[in-house]
């Protein structure tokens, strides 16, 4: 299991040898834009970023609020009884899922798709499935009313805070190798600075 994530930028935080020696200062984060507080338009707003770059297939039906927790998500749930829930009421959360199926397959500079052909061992596909048809990642994204903890979950560790973040699940299909170099000068990371007003950083989760 594991997530390829794309999230606001985190400040910088020299370490003490850094600030002693070099007297090198924290970089704070930007301001975030006012409207970016409006989690669904923002949301919707990435989905147009995706559709316009043929990331993705316009939706025939707009998605709704998914209270479905995922695998970079997980750390805010918590357990009553046999289900996961929401833990932090004060916490404002916008959550649109889509499944691998209406990713396109022209996302390979950003990801690597895997589609049915590469599932099926040997190339032998079931009768009836479409080769081309993309089997994972899963797209979700995320907008919080504040920075979250993103917690790296095999070593209860927290490596980022961000407030915004597009999350790739690639379930049983994942390994470390699929993701593609992240850069700034993506047309995707570029719309995103600009909505976001700030850098925007990618990160495996493993």
């Amino acid at each position: 299991m594991g997530s390829f994530v794309i999230i606001t930028e985190e400040p910088y935080e020299p370490g003490w040898l850094t600030r002693n020696l070099f007297g090198a200062t924290a970089r704070p984060r930007p301001p975030r834009p006012a409207e970016t507080l409006d989690l669904e338009k923002t949301a919707f707003q990435i989905v147009d970023f995706f559709v316009a770059h043929d990331y993705l297939h316009q939706p025939l039906v707009p998605p709704q609020h998914s209270r479905e927790a995922t695998y970079a998500t997980q750390c805010l749930f918590t357990r009553s009884g046999d289900q996961l829930v929401w833990a932090d009421p004060t916490l404002e959360w916008f959550h649109l899922a889509f499944e691998p199926r209406c990713l396109r397959l022209d996302i390979h500079p950003l990801l690597q798709p895997v589609t049915n052909e590469d599932a099926w061992p040997d190339g032998q596909l079931a009768e009836g499935l479409d080769p081309h048809e993309i089997v994972a990642p899963m797209l979700d994204i995320h907008l919080f009313s504040r920075p979250i903890d993103l917690v790296e979950i095999p070593y209860d560790a927290t490596v980022a805070h961000p407030w915004a973040m597009i999350e790739f699940q690639y379930g049983e299909f994942f390994h470390p190798g699929r993701p593609r170099a992240w850069t700034e000068e993506q047309p995707l990371a570029i719309d995103l600075a600009k909505l976001f007003g700030c850098r925007v950083e990618a990160r495996l989760l493993t």
